[in-house]
């Protein structure tokens, strides 16, 4: 499924870029990063709120296209994505098309557009997902505006990303204190931890579960959500079980993790973390109602 050439051009691009930041090999970033595994992984979390199969997908920033791959072939889903051209990792959409075609699926389902501005009618899909994308964006509100506008009534969606209440962000591999604002966690990286914060300067910080729970609200007067979970209870099993991935430069906070579970307080200080709001990921998981109901 992935390809040497896709692998090359990651490593040669993001992989170069992140690996003063994130302090790991562009080998490993590539092939973490075009891993079929980590759709695999994902699928499962997702699952546990709905069924993929023969469902119609749209994902939120396609990255590399792995998960449109891998969901299509295992699930046999109506996959579609959107992915800008150009912008955040430069060259996501171009991977994305390679792997799309030397796979032998449809590079059309994935349209040149942001999540501000999807472009798709109203309750178009069964299913909208969207990982490590939000944090990115210009507009993270209307990101979520337009996910609920495009969901069907029964529809379910999810967004996993960062919440910088938390104490760990994987983007720098840096641990941190709860984020009061995109100048203190630029001061935090470039001081802290002595990197360039550039990129950090492009991180919207203001995500976390009080932000999600009050766009929530607002979006629900005019497209009624649920909200199943927003993370808390996948945050305190892994925690629980140290069962954190060793993706990009997660090895850091699996070995911490570990080190808690072995000395028998991994779960009592989750549980605290859950209390202040701290956990991570956000697993913004949301179930559209009627309007009509």
């Amino acid at each position: 499924m992935v390809t040497p050439e896709a692998l090359a051009q990651v490593r040669g691009t993001q992989g170069v870029y992140f690996a003063p930041l994130m302090k790991i090999d562009p080998d490993k970033f590539a092939e973490d990063t075009l891993d079929p595994r980590k759709a695999e992984e994902a699928a499962e979390t997702l699952e546990e709120y709905v069924s993929l199969r023969n469902k119609k997908v749209l994902e939120i920033g396609t990255g590399c296209g792995v998960a449109h791959i891998v969901w299509q072939k295992k699930f046999s889903i109506d996959a579609w994505g959107v992915e800008p051209e150009g912008e955040g990792f430069d060259n996501s959409a171009d991977v994305a098309r390679d792997l799309i075609e030397a796979n032998g699926l449809d590079v059309n389902r994935i349209k040149n557009a942001p999540g501000e501005a999807l472009p798709f009618a109203d309750a178009s899909f069964d299913v909208v997902y969207s990982s490590n994308v939000l944090e990115h964006t210009n507009d993270p509100a209307k990101v979520l505006r337009e996910a609920a506008r495009v969901l069907k009534p029964g529809g379910v969606l999810q967004i996993v990303c960062p919440n910088y209440m938390s104490y760990f962000d994987g983007h720098h591999a840096a641990f941190h204190p709860p984020i009061i604002s995109s100048g203190f966690f630029r001061w935090w990286i470039k001081w802290v931890y002595r990197r360039d914060p550039a990129f950090a300067a492009t991180i919207r910080t203001e995500i976390n579960p009080r932000w999600a729970r009050r766009q929530i609200k607002a979006i629900s007067y005019s497209s009624p959500l649920t909200i199943l979970t927003l993370g808390e209870k996948k945050f305190i099993e892994r925690m629980n079980n140290a069962n954190v991935g060793e993706w990009m430069a997660m090895g850091i906070l699996k070995r911490m993790v570990s080190a808690l579970r072995e000395i028998g307080i991994s779960g009592l200080l989750a549980r605290l973390i859950v209390t202040f709001n701290g956990w991570t990921p956000l697993i913004i998981t949301l179930k559209k109602g009627d309007q009509s109901s």
